[in-house]
């Protein structure tokens, strides 16, 4: 009897044995300590992430009575924020200049795209093509949900047939509301408080001839629903006047970067123009080089840069406006996988690269980078120095220096 349990005992424990063996000679990645591992460092990876958030919380300013409202990545994977055009490179695109049949197929193309705003430029609102042309192109927009924003141009910007009666405009602005409330968002002008380059132009700044102009009263005659958008640049001039001046008739701001070829403070920025404006915020996200950037020979934009760009500021704006190029593959992606947890986290690694190396650049190679970003520099320090001193403020304190270094 004991004889046969011993067998039996043996017998099992062979078995045992032949059945963990093919695991256990198996190369590690497929072993049982392998999975093992995988949960170990999963779960320090989860450890990890949570710590990270509660850091980037704290650096945030979410302690010290500034709270900034910074989304999560469970919160970003469900925000819907609007996307715009601004002026597509693609003939196919640029609507104000189809007609018909093949107008209202780009919208609906536009539209299944993601995209929900469009802005194209008007330089005379008394221009009998001009005005055409934005009737028929709202016309079709009515059939749709696809809102229309209207572009200015500034001197710096405009021609000899670009109309400044902004008493004109205002007018024709309001009359297009009443005709149109559904597809006619309202307006922007370009440049709002950028410098002029060129040489026959009165006013260095744009936003001392919007001065001249009368603007600023002017706008009290604008209808509510007719929206105003201004285009402001982080590194603009005189933004303080901008606050001072034109707040009352500001419904939210176009935003845009002189230097989007860094990204480093790009989340700063945002929320610093939020605190002082107070406003909705679109960022314009350049899959293209600029005119400035190609006189310096600059390449394009890295497809890791548009896609860390995109992350910022889907996650710190309330609105993204892509630049001229749809047909961009990052932004073709992005577009179709904007909702998509695995693409919002894989743009998230993008940013965090691309913010690295910016910061290693811009401590070890400071020397060798170029003029343009040299000025960079220098904003991103101006930012940085704000933003450190804005979140130690007490939540009752509302103006300090460090607004006045951004405003003035």
């Amino acid at each position: 009897m004991n004889g046969a349990i011993l067998v039996i005992f043996l017998g099992f424990g062979i078995f045992c044995f032949l059945l963990i063996q093919p695991l256990l000679s198996y190369p590690t990645p497929f072993s049982i300590f392998s999975f093992l591992q995988n949960d170990i460092h999963l779960f320090s990876n989860t450890i990890r992430q949570q710590e990270t958030i509660q850091e980037i919380s704290a650096e945030n300013g979410i302690k010290n009575g500034n709270n900034i409202d910074v989304a999560t990545s469970r919160e970003a994977a469900s925000r819907d924020i609007t996307v715009g055009l601004w002026t597509p490179i693609n003939t196919s695109f640029a609507l104000q200049h189809l007609k018909g049949e093949e107008q209202e197929k780009a919208m609906d193309t536009l539209l299944k795209k993601g995209y929900r705003e469009y802005y194209y430029v008007m330089n005379n609102f008394e221009d009998p093509k001009s005005l055409k042309m934005t009737e028929d192109l709202l016309e079709t927009a009515n059939k749709t949900n696809l809102k229309i924003i209207i572009i200015l141009l500034p001197p710096s910007e405009g021609g000899p047939d670009t109309s400044y009666d902004w008493k004109g405009w205002i007018k024709y602005f309001n009359s297009l509301e009443k005709k149109y409330p559904k597809p006619f968002e309202g307006f922007t002008i370009d440049d709002f408080n950028w410098i002029s380059t060129r040489t026959d132009t009165k006013f260095k700044n744009n936003v001392d001839f919007m001065e001249y102009s009368g603007l600023s009263e002017l706008l009290k005659d604008k209808s509510k629903d007719v929206k105003f958008y201004p285009t402001v640049y982080f590194e603009g001039r005189k933004t303080g006047i901008v606050v001072k001046k034109y707040d009352n008739f500001i419904d939210g701001l176009v935003v845009a970067s002189g230097c989007y070829y860094n990204v480093s403070t790009l989340e700063r920025q945002l929320h610093i123009f939020s605190e002082i404006f107070k406003k909705p915020i679109r960022y314009i996200v350049y899959p293209t080089i600029t005119y400035n950037y190609s006189k310096l020979d600059y390449s394009p934009p890295s497809d890791r840069l548009i896609m860390a760009t995109l992350s910022i500021a889907s996650n710190s704006s309330d609105g993204l406006i892509i630049w001229r190029d749809l047909d961009n593959p990052v932004i073709q992606e992005h577009m179709n996988n904007r909702h998509d947890k695995q693409y919002l986290s894989d743009i998230s690694n993008s940013k965090e690269k691309q913010v690295r190396d910016e910061n290693i650049d811009s401590t070890i190679k400071l020397s060798e980078t170029k003029n343009v970003h040299n000025t960079c520099n220098g904003w991103s320090k101006k930012y940085n120095d704000a933003y450190d001193k804005w979140i130690k403020l007490p939540a009752e304190k509302d103006h300090d220096d460090w607004e006045k270094k951004i405003l003035y």
